[in-house]
């Protein structure tokens, strides 16, 4: 089984309509009365007739995986999309996709089986929410008169990074660890963490723009040999994690990669600093937050409020976007949560007494629910989030960026315009490979003090 992270739409398949739902057949007797019909056999068989998908993060994917659907009758047997000759029944009846394009004779919206012929039906899965995600994947061709089913079987899961100022990299949940910075010389301290979103690895970035590249994430440069003008406070990923975004305390955006610059509050007079970034879902914005709570939006991503005209008790410190770009969270040093758009508040640490300061915050790839980590690595879990832990007591130094592993659920991204096409990142089995510890050349980070 191969896993990866689809960062677009569901699967173009052979098989259109996939979620449509079955009906029932009765046939008509002599004299009028309605008569059960004489049931025979399933002409189409499927081998295996029960699949387990795995337990991949919540916004990546597993698969594929096989099953091969044969016609046992003596009469081509026709199985068309449109008809809603597939169906999925079950908690997880969103969550699986099957592709036949490859293997299976037909059009782009059938397939065609000679008698006695085969195929190979490819199987993926997206789990949309945590937990058990059963279904039953039901396929009825024109010369059957019951389904053959296959049962799916799979489970969401998640975890969540901490990483402290000496990139030191603290990992919960199903988060995979791939190595830190905390044995390496800084010149200047690690301000954030930025998964790929595949469950493959993740960057880390110092004050000075240094990049640390480890699992599957690539190093496409960095700001270590460039003279700042203030220093790196977040970072951001593309969608496809082809390239990032830095940004500077006085909203100067560096990018790299495919990450494509759409502008920047460099040249702009603040009235405090940036303290943070969060990428649109598709890659092709980026809004910037400010310390006062000051919201600045570039490329497709849209300004839904601020609390800049607030005052606020303690300065904002992080954000996150939802999974389908169309809203953001803020939260303060004290734990106060701000929402805006269609980001729902799930609760808040702002009348609680925090032994340290809230440093970062991070959403469910769903959208139900958030994290935020305090400097000492207390960790908050709000909505749908779980806890699976935190970095207190594990000898870190200060917190100061917290991210999870998974990305935007298929599910929550389906109702963005602006993505149309499928994009597979397969990570694990697959050709990809693990790319070991890679320091930015052009910085030699400070020494670790005790």
């Amino acid at each position: 089984m191969e896993t990866g992270r689809r960062t677009k739409r569901l699967l173009t398949t052979a098989l259109a309509g996939l979620l449509v739902a079955g009906s029932g057949l009765v046939v008509i007797g002599t004299g009028g009365a309605a008569v059960a019909s004489t049931v025979r056999p399933a002409v189409l068989g499927a081998s295996p007739t029960t699949l387990d998908l795995g337990a991949p993060p919540l916004g990546t994917y597993n698969g594929p995986d096989t099953f091969t659907l044969t016609n046992n009758g003596s009469t081509t047997d026709t199985i068309g999309g449109s008809r809603g000759d597939v169906t999925y029944t079950g908690v997880g009846a969103d969550d699986y996709q099957i592709d036949s394009a490859a293997n299976c004779p037909g059009t782009v919206s059938t397939i065609v089986l000679a008698a006695g012929a085969s195929c190979v039906i490819d199987v993926y899965f997206f789990p949309g929410a945590l937990g058990p995600r059963p279904a039953t994947l039901s396929i009825k061709g024109s010369a059957d008169t019951t389904p053959t089913t296959v049962q799916l079987t799979g489970s969401g899961e998640i975890g969540y990074y901490q990483v402290d100022e000496f990139g030191d990299v603290a990992y919960a949940g199903d988060a995979p660890y791939f190595g830190d910075a905390g044995n390496l010389q800084l010149n200047q301290p690690i301000v954030a963490i930025t998964p790929t979103g595949n469950n493959g690895g993740y960057w880390l970035v110092a004050s000075d723009g240094g990049i640390f590249s480890y699992g599957n994430a690539a190093f496409y440069g960095s700001a270590g040999n460039i003279a700042l003008n203030k220093p790196i406070v977040g970072m951001s990923r593309t969608g496809d994690a082809g390239g990032y975004w830095m940004v500077a305390s006085d909203g100067g955006i560096f990018s790299y990669g495919d990450a494509t610059f759409y502008g920047s509050a460099g040249n702009i007079h603040l009235n405090q600093p940036i303290v943070g970034m969060a990428a649109t879902p598709d890659g092709k914005g980026y809004w910037l937050v400010a310390s006062d709570g000051g919201i600045f939006s570039y490329g497709d991503a849209v300004f839904y409020g601020s609390a800049g005209n607030i005052h606020l008790n303690q300065p904002i410190v992080g954000m996150a976007a939802t999974p389908d770009g169309k809203g953001y969270w803020l939260v303060a040093s004290d734990g106060g949560v701000f929402a805006y758009g269609d980001a729902t508040f799930y609760g808040s640490a702002g009348n609680i007494q925090l032994n340290q300061p809230i440093v970062s915050m991070a959403a469910m790839p769903d959208g139900g629910g958030y994290w935020f980590s305090a400097v000492d690595g207390g960790l908050f879990n709000y909505g749908t989030a779980p806890f699976y832990g935190s970095g207190v007591g594990l000898g870190l130094g200060p917190i100061v960026d917290m991210a999870t592993n998974g990305g935007p659920t298929v599910q929550a991204e389906n109702d963005m315009p602006a993505i149309r096409h499928v994009e597979l990142t397969r990570v694990r089995g697959s050709s990809h490979p693990q790319i070991p510890h890679v320091a930015d050349q052009g910085t030699n980070h400070s020494v670790r003090t005790p």
